[in-house]
């Protein structure tokens, strides 16, 4: 491999990993050489180096369409099939070191009969623990059982994902029943906004791959295709799963609202018992306050203290005459 590959391979700038899946090794970037003559690989590329774009447009031998999928930015899910293989364009959740545990990412696949490249623009979760695991020693002897687990890898992320957003909603769950539910209502709000884009790229993701296994190219073989299918099947307990803990999360706001109701109506209770109870001392107060002529002891010593006694025996009668009467 002369020219840009050289340079690619040799101070790798844009290619991420290298493998050879049968037998299975890795192939460091200063021996790969070609890919010829390594049998089944699996190239992994940053999209963003020039470089790895660079090669490959003009040394990789790629089909068109594939070659136009991996250089484009477009981040619309997809699955197209080919002659020598098939093009996927999917979702994954952003690696840990992104910082976003929000964030969602395209990366590109090709697969034909010895290759499987992917290229990706930001460092994301699943290629990362596939990398992780063939260098472990997992096996997958052709590209196209790689590709198999690579989607059970995918599925797995966005399982994870929502196991740790359930585990949010239930700490948010024993503080609504302890009492403590006027600060989560937040968080609950930002865990289902996750859970919405989540089980919208899920979706996506399992949409495009639902169609991929019938159109296969028939040298595969019915197995291929069987467990291809069981891999893409695995998205459709994912979406499930994800609607299950938006349910809960939705469940517990609507918690959180009825507590605050109840709060609220308990409020209102004492502020109408208590209106009602010194509605007597407003008429009392507004009568005497209306300075005429002839108000009981108006020159009296003890006028004070009368009236402060009138005041008390008024809002025990309007006390008594409220539960008397079971209006509130």
């Amino acid at each position: 491999m002369q020219g840009p590959s050289s340079s690619l391979i040799a101070d790798s700038h844009g290619l991420i990993c290298a493998f050879q899946l049968a037998p299975l090794a890795r192939l460091e970037r200063e021996t790969v050489q070609s890919l010829d003559g390594h049998g089944s690989v699996w190239l992994h590329f940053n999209l963003t180096d020039g470089r790895a774009r660079e090669w490959l447009s003009e040394q990789a031998h790629l089909p068109r369409a594939a070659a136009e999928a991996l250089l484009d930015d477009d981040p619309h899910v997809r699955v197209q099939t080919l002659p020598e293989g098939f093009i996927a364009v999917l979702r994954d959740l952003h690696h840990e070191r992104e910082g976003d545990e929000t964030g969602c990412g395209t990366f590109v696949v090709y697969v034909d009969a010895q290759r499987m490249i992917t290229g990706r623009w930001h460092a994301l979760h699943t290629l990362d623990q596939l990398r992780l695991q063939l260098s472990k020693g997992i096996d997958e002897p052709t590209p196209l059982a790689l590709f198999e687990h690579l989607l059970e890898c995918l599925a797995e992320s966005f399982s994870e994902m929502v196991s740790k957003l359930f585990e949010r909603i239930e700490i948010a769950e024993d503080a609504i029943l302890a009492g403590r539910y006027r600060d989560q209502g937040s968080a609950l709000r930002r865990v289902r906004w996750i859970l919405s884009r989540l089980r919208r790229e899920a979706r996506a993701d399992r949409s495009a791959l639902s169609r991929l296994p019938a159109h296969l190219p028939h040298a595969v073989g019915a197995d291929s295709e069987r467990r291809l299918a069981a891999a893409v099947e695995r998205f459709s307990g994912v979406a499930q799963d994800l609607e299950l803990v938006e349910e809960r999360a939705r469940l517990m706001q609507e918690e959180i609202a009825a507590r605050l109701n109840e709060q609220t109506n308990r409020t209102l209770y004492v502020l109408s018992v208590v209106t009602a109870a010194l509605l007597p001392i407003t008429l009392i107060t507004g009568v005497f306050g209306m300075n005429v002529g002839g108000l009981p002891w108006l020159e009296h010593p003890h006028g004070f203290r009368h009236v402060m006694l009138l005041m008390l025996m008024m809002v025990l009668v309007a006390l008594g005459l409220i539960r008397h009467s079971r209006v509130f």
